[in-house]
């Protein structure tokens, strides 16, 4: 099934298989349409399931500091959203991302630390999910 909570647990999966994201670090997301599914916090991402995955609105009003996001779903386990949500969303807002992944792998670190000097990383050959939905 390709919906995007199977489609976001199966690559969580491969990420980690391949070193790109490491047991609970990071997080990931994909905006569908008028829908973003993200990754919870604190799991093991070999192990998420469609069920753990937040689906909120897109777009929808900012929220204050006061209040959180809406959510069309939350996990019925008690799983928080990632503290990287608001970096998503401005990706999502700002620059028209289709999806995001924020990776705590020793290689992106490594990668980051190559180009000290400049104040933007950028990788180019990327691969847009959101166009194979």
């Amino acid at each position: 099934n390709d919906q995007p909570a199977n489609l976001i647990s199966e690559l969580c999966a491969s990420f980690y298989r391949l070193g790109w994201v490491t047991g609970t670090g990071g997080g990931t997301c994909i905006r569908a349409h008028d829908k973003v599914y993200i990754t919870p916090s604190g799991v093991q991402k070999e192990r998420i399931e469609p069920s753990h995955i937040f689906v909120l609105p897109y777009p929808q009003a900012e929220p204050s500091p006061h209040t959180d996001r809406i959510s069309l779903r939350r996990p019925k386990l008690n799983l928080k959203e990632p503290a990287c949500t608001p970096l998503f969303w401005n990706a999502y807002t700002i620059r028209n991302a289709g999806s995001c992944i924020n990776a705590h792998s020793q290689n992106a670190a490594m990668a980051t630390l190559l180009w000290e000097k400049e104040k933007v990383f950028r990788i180019s050959h990327q691969v847009s999910w959101a166009s194979m939905l």
